[in-house]
């Protein structure tokens, strides 16, 4: 259970930049970074994972940070709530994310933490430093109503989490089913 815990978890992100920025581990980025360029992240996601729904819901990006509630369902029961608070630090971003059992006491005393490792257009991605989680964690936004989870587990294997908004859920003024229905 804790493993499927720590896997969905780690599934859940994206970001938004102009032009691709890559560093080096341990290295700050010299180029100027602001948590609004993760506006793109604002709203609900939601998608089927290991016979339930992971379903993620964005704040809008405030006071140097964006935060988001995520739950996993499955047979009628939540599995778990998860935190994700992506904020600036620095000339960087940093991901930090606390996963909770259904009576909400942390799986784990101290939140998980990833250092960002690029930005690009619609995507963003981030390295591990907590020890026996997640090596890499990245969000992106393929089109209006597809939003895709990846990671790569401690142990290297690699997932993929495809999202989109639920139907009655708007995302820039539309409905998901609007989107849906538009093929976007």
């Amino acid at each position: 259970m804790k493993q499927l815990i720590t896997t969905i978890a780690a599934v859940l992100l994206v970001a938004r930049g102009e032009d691709e920025v890559l560093v080096a581990p341990n290295k700050p980025f010299t180029e100027s970074i602001s948590i609004n360029q993760l506006v793109w992240l604002t709203g609900s996601w939601q998608g089927p994972v290991n016979g339930g729904i992971l379903e993620e819901i964005w704040l809008p990006p405030k006071a140097n940070t964006i935060a988001a509630l995520v739950r996993f369902t499955k047979n009628g029961v939540t599995e778990f709530v998860e935190l994700i608070k992506i904020e600036k630090v620095g000339n960087s971003l940093e991901l930090r994310l606390q996963i909770f059992n259904p009576s909400l006491q942390p799986c784990r005393e101290k939140p998980h933490v990833f250092e960002l490792s690029k930005i690009e257009k619609n995507t963003i991605s981030f390295r591990g430093v907590s020890k026996d989680f997640h090596r890499k964690l990245s969000y992106e936004r393929v089109s209006p109503n597809h939003f895709v989870i990846r990671f790569q587990t401690s142990q290297v294997r690699d997932v993929e989490i495809n999202l989109s908004p639920p139907k009655g859920i708007k995302h820039g003024g539309k409905t998901g089913a609007e989107l849906q229905a538009e093929g976007k």
